[in-house]
């Protein structure tokens, strides 16, 4: 590999002017210089596509595409198609990153001779907390085969199954594309790409700092498109039919996921009733005994499964529902503890 490639960073942009300055300069600011930064203005009402050009303007490592609104995969996609880097790596237009987010992923990739490179990530809920970063020093180091990575995405451990945070050769794009039109898109991609490369490299140090917006976080709402989740797990359980221990992992997942939606289902109309029963069809309550059991599951999660199982779905999503919604307020209302280590 070049002791120096370029790496391209896809930022996807749709109707994020509020945000948009602090995630383009993050990008910009970057330790490491050697960058191809792809804006795709994804039909943006707002004056998002103008301070994309602004930025352009100033720096030419920047390339801006204006295109028609197709969604996120879509905006993904369309950068991909044109990017000239060795190296690719996705930032969401109202995210920032540290100024040694490439130049840690670069490390990893060099040092580690790896497909995949991934540095941690924390949430924050309020705009004026104070965040920081650091360059990898003494940090330990993970290295991970093509199943265990995928086994760590999909339970969460370790990393996420989202996009950024991470950095990837460009030839695992090379036969695979984000899904358009759909929500899962990045949970259906990641786990097939992930299990295409040769080795992953994990970092424990924090370098992307997601932003979730008041407006999303505190609204608890499960459409029937969220189901997309549900056939997700059907496409990647037929992709995976000959791993048996990847299979058993989405067993896991999908017995786990009633847990996280039911309670965003507030039951307040028939429809409602109807997703609510939809989504309980994949309640498995032997499987979610033998998760108790679990090194997988943390203690968290096991205090729901069994209060789940104790007291069943509508008391179990009722009670959810009112806890989420008073630790987010909680969050959000104090500064000092308006961030959520991942």
């Amino acid at each position: 590999m070049q002791n120096n490639p370029l790496i391209s960073i896809v930022v996807p942009v749709y109707n994020v002017e509020k945000y948009l300055k602090k995630c383009i300069q993050s990008i910009v600011d970057q330790t490491y210089k050697n960058l191809e930064i792809i804006l795709v203005d994804d039909g943006s009402s707002d004056n998002s596509g103008k301070i994309c050009d602004e930025f352009a303007q100033k720096d030419n490592r920047i390339k801006v595409i204006h295109k028609i609104n197709g969604g996120q995969a879509d905006a993904r996609n369309k950068a991909l198609d044109i990017m000239n880097g060795e190296w690719v790596s996705f930032v969401d237009s109202d995210d920032f990153v540290s100024p040694y987010y490439i130049e840690n992923l670069h490390y990893l990739i060099s040092k580690y001779d790896v497909d995949i490179a991934i540095t941690s990530f924390v949430r924050f809920y309020n705009e004026n907390t104070k965040l920081s970063s650091s360059k990898i020093s003494n940090q330990e180091v993970l290295l991970h085969n093509p199943d265990e990575a995928v086994k760590n995405m999909l339970y969460g451990k370790y990393y996420s199954v989202s996009p950024w945070s991470k950095i990837y050769k460009k030839d695992l794009f090379y036969n695979n594309r984000f899904t358009k039109g759909k929500i899962y898109e990045d949970f259906e991609l990641m786990p097939i790409i992930t299990s295409q490369s040769k080795k992953v490299a994990f970092c424990d140090v924090i370098d992307y700092f997601y932003y979730c917006r008041q407006n999303s976080t505190t609204k608890s709402d499960f459409s029937q498109k969220n189901m997309q989740g549900y056939e997700a797990l059907d496409s990647l359980d037929r992709y995976f039919s000959n791993n048996l221990s990847i299979k058993n992992v989405l067993k896991d997942i999908r017995a786990l996921s009633p847990l996280t939606d039911l309670p965003k289902i507030k039951i307040s109309s028939d429809n409602e009733r109807v997703l609510f029963d939809e989504v309980s069809k994949n309640i498995n309550h032997k499987r979610l005994f033998i998760l108790l059991f679990s090194k997988n599951i943390n203690l968290k999660l096991k205090i729901k499964i069994i209060f789940f199982i104790c007291f069943g779905r509508h008391t179990y999503a009722k009670f959810e529902r009112m806890r989420l919604k008073k630790r987010i307020n909680k969050i959000i209302n104090n500064e000092k503890s308006g961030v959520v280590y991942e």
